[in-house]
């Protein structure tokens, strides 16, 4: 370590340094005698109360939700794969049950906490569709703010609707168009086809929460998981109602207003909803 002395420049009267150039025109009865020494820095003080940049806003309350949904789930189909077929059961049969004993309680309460767990999954993947296709910037003429917590409630309360909304229809329809137990069986059906559709799901939902760069190709594999799970449910409802050559204009008509249209309000009801968060 250098331990050489460091003069001090020169000071005048009012205490403010004299540049080099001025110091030999200064009377010597008035300069000070150099002070020699170490310079030693003073150390860096602490905050007590340090800022903390925190950038979480609230996602490990959607964490944790959704981690003890998920183990709620978990000890449910815990040593009783049962449920799980009855759940495929429910997408693919159009058999009306006779026995009383294959369907329990507890396979209702199943297929409950599955849809459950898909209304949360279906938000965040609704949120971050949302992010990619509306700019994250309040100074645009229409912007999304950051604020991930808020908008995964928002647009888990959307979906939720969403899912009732659509039972509620599906139910109306079935009882218009046949009998009150085919009409049960395809709501079991519409319930079946997001219970499993959740497997695939969840892991997709989960992963756009941690791997930012994959979003968009995690959007378009949950895009694909939803179409085939809604292909599946149409087929089974193909299969119950439609019988004749003419059922094809109502199986249009189906598509558009039933499928297709409650998909496009659910996208611009979130979008308006989140918006107000600004």
């Amino acid at each position: 370590m250098n331990t050489d002395s460091i003069q001090t420049p020169w000071i005048n009267a009012a205490g403010l340094p004299v540049p080099p150039a001025l110091a030999d025109s200064i009377p010597g009865d008035s300069v000070p005698e150099p002070v020699y020494g170490l310079l030693i820095k003073n150390p860096v003080v602490r905050e007590e109360n340090p800022v903390t940049d925190i950038t979480s806003d609230g996602m490990s309350w959607v964490w944790l939700f959704l981690i003890s949904l998920f183990c709620i789930v978990a000890l449910k189909f815990k040593n009783n794969s049962r449920y799980l077929k009855a759940v495929v059961s429910d997408l693919t049969e159009v058999r009306v049950r006779q026995n009383a004993f294959d369907e329990t309680v507890k396979e209702t309460s199943f297929l409950i906490l599955l849809n459950v767990l898909w209304v949360c999954s279906c938000g965040i993947l609704l949120w971050n569709t949302i992010l990619q296709t509306v700019p994250n910037n309040i100074f645009n003429s229409f912007g999304i703010p950051d604020r991930p917590a808020a908008g995964i409630g928002i647009c888990t309360g959307v979906m939720a609707v969403y899912g009732l909304m659509m039972c509620l229809g599906y139910w109306i329809i079935g009882m218009v168009f046949t009998d009150r137990a085919r009409a049960r069986l395809w709501v079991k059906g519409a319930a079946a086809s997001q219970g499993l559709e959740v497997i695939l799901l969840l892991p997709i939902a989960a992963l756009t929460l941690n791997y930012a760069p994959w979003t968009l190709g995690l959007l378009e594999t949950a895009a694909g998981v939803f179409v085939l799970g809604k292909i599946i449910f149409i087929y089974k409802g193909f299969r119950i109602f439609f019988n004749q050559i003419s059922s094809w204009m109502l199986f249009l008509y189906y598509l558009c207003s039933v499928e297709i249209v409650p998909l496009i309000l659910t996208y611009f009801a979130a979008l308006q909803l989140c918006s107000m968060l600004l």
